[in-house]
């Protein structure tokens, strides 16, 4: 079953913030469908240009752009996208499924951050911004 692309305007809302992930700093930009207030779109830059962290997070930002435009919730994306144990794990422990969890890559950090653009600005978009 194919589902129907929503299509962007070709002008639209766009939120930037940065992000650190591995010891690196990242840029996430997020835009924004006019109609909806919902993020559509998400590009990823920070790795040197031309290198394979590079051309990864690119590739990561085309996939979960098409995904969201789509109809894929951001949501049920970040609850597929690997977690990690927050804190450490006492040998007791180990056996047991931990009760708090972090991303394990700025992929679920970025995710993560749309859920809450998307709760943020519900039915409304935010003026062109930058995020520190």
């Amino acid at each position: 079953m194919e589902t129907e692309r929503h299509r962007l305007q070709n002008r639209r809302p766009v939120v930037t913030r940065k992000l650190t992930a591995f010891g690196k700093t990242l840029i996430a930009s997020a835009g924004f469908d006019v109609e909806t207030g919902k993020v559509m779109e998400v590009f990823f830059a920070g790795g040197k240009e031309g290198t394979n962290v590079d051309t990864i997070m690119a590739d990561v930002a085309v996939v979960i752009s098409v995904a969201l435009q789509h109809g894929v919730p951001a949501g049920a994306l970040a609850k597929s996208i690997a977690r990690i144990p927050a804190g450490t794990i006492a040998p007791k422990d180990i056996d047991r499924a931990p009760t708090e969890t972090e991303n394990a890559s700025p992929v679920g950090d970025v995710l993560d951050w749309i859920i809450g653009l998307d709760a943020e600005y519900a039915g409304s978009t935010p003026a062109t911004t930058a995020a520190e």
